[in-house]
């Protein structure tokens, strides 16, 4: 893996490594669920699901919440998934507003000369809004979220820069494949990753760096 300087191109997943945004996404999909469905044990499932797969779309966690966990009838899906698409969303706005920086992040991204993304999760637009309510958008080329899967997010970006001397920062596994599925290089930060143990795991086979403070990582 080259040095993190002689990258031209730096993408950065937002949750968990831009903010401190982990928990407070789990305690909001949690709130979220217990208002329309009453079975703890299927919204503890819902949870423990969403947890282990950050990096996904809401979209892609609620669809698979009604389909193969809380089996909702059919005719019921659609009315479902957008009331608790529209509360997560409101949720999820005020607690951006809220969320830490991950320390030392800008301080790292100010040395970072190249070219600089984000592709997260997250939906796009709600995204884009924070970002700029935070002033966190001057600091970025391009803000990109869902509902278009991270690694086409990666792939739009590079085929924009035409340009794959690029680095991918993120915590969940679905960072790292998508890192993969563009052959990019991939750096994992540690901290606030819901998969710690088996991110730190995939990263020593494949030899990726792992960072766990923003602070230190001079370029």
């Amino acid at each position: 893996m080259p040095l993190l300087s002689k990258y031209e191109v730096y993408i950065f997943d937002c949750d968990g490594v831009i903010l401190d945004s982990n928990q407070l996404k789990v305690e909001a999909m949690k709130s979220v669920l217990e208002v329309h469905f009453s079975a703890e044990e299927r919204i503890a499932e819902c949870i423990d699901y969403f947890r282990h797969n950050f990096g996904k779309s809401r979209f892609h966690h609620i669809e698979h919440f009604l389909n193969a966990i809380l089996g909702i009838e059919e005719d019921q899906k659609d009315e479902l998934e957008q009331l608790i698409l529209a509360d997560f969303s409101k949720q999820c706005r005020i607690l951006y507003l809220s969320a830490e920086l991950t320390p030392g992040f800008l301080v790292f991204l100010t040395q970072c000369k190249g070219k600089r993304y984000v592709a997260s999760g997250s939906e796009q637009n709600e995204l884009r809004d924070v970002f700029v309510q935070r002033g966190l958008d001057v600091h970025f080329d391009g803000v990109f979220g869902s509902p278009v899967p991270k690694a086409e997010l990666i792939q739009r970006i590079l085929e924009q820069e035409k340009n794959t001397n690029a680095v991918m920062f993120g915590d969940a596994e679905s960072d790292m494949l998508s890192a993969q599925q563009n052959s990019i290089d991939f750096v994992f930060y540690s901290p606030y990753s819901n998969v710690k143990e088996k991110m730190i795991k995939q990263c020593e086979i494949n030899k990726y760096l792992i960072i766990n403070d923003f602070s230190m990582m001079g370029l």
